[in-house]
């Protein structure tokens, strides 16, 4: 469950397209969950730490209650010190970080849905000139397309990937360098030197 859209949206491609899940039931909040879900069983939740109302991680504890019979994979914008507090609520299962690649989530789901706890020591990073960015290969792919000008049909066909794939990179981006738009992110990811001014 994730309150944004957007980043919903594309987890289910990945469920669908890679991992091969049909049945997928999605929720903006805890509470939305609970009053939608409660008493069907599932396999596997995917929990936001950052929701409206109750937060991920102490709601982790509800959603064991009521469905205990799923293994609960936490996700976040942010890396290293989620997945750290994620490794020590009861009941959660693994954790992975929004920015990560579509293979990694899908390695991190089929860990958690084969009953192997999913907590990397070392959460995918390449960093930038301040040590502060997190964006995984394929995102740094992209985040030079951008810095290109290109448009999202473009870099899908430079990376041969679909559009929708794109958006969650750029959306993801955007989320990192905490920027509104694809010129602001452009100009921080210069700023920090994680792509080149143009000469």
């Amino acid at each position: 469950m994730d309150d944004h859209t957007l980043f919903r949206t594309g987890l289910k491609l990945v469920l669908q397209d890679c991992i091969g899940l049909t049945k997928i039931h999605e929720a903006g909040s805890i509470m939305e969950a609970l009053e939608k879900h409660a008493g069907q069983r599932f396999d596997l939740i995917l929990l936001d730490v950052q929701l409206p109302g109750l937060n991920g991680l102490d709601g982790a504890k509800v959603l064991v209650e009521h469905f205990p019979d799923a293994r609960i994979l936490v996700v976040s914008g942010s890396s290293e010190q989620a997945g750290i507090q994620a490794a020590r609520v009861p009941g959660v299962s693994g954790f992975v970080a929004k920015s990560a690649h579509p293979s990694e989530i899908e390695a991190a789901i089929r860990n958690c849905l084969n009953g192997v706890r999913h907590f990397p020591e070392q959460p995918t990073q390449l960093a930038g000139a301040d040590g502060k960015s997190s964006l995984t290969p394929r995102q740094r792919d992209v985040l030079d397309q951008l810095a290109l000008g290109h448009s999202n049909k473009l870099i899908a066909r430079e990376l041969g990937v679909a559009e929708n794939t794109v958006r969650v990179h750029v959306a993801a981006i955007l989320d990192y360098l905490g920027v509104d738009n694809r010129l602001e992110a452009v100009l921080e990811a210069q700023r920090l030197g994680l792509v080149r001014s143009p000469s």
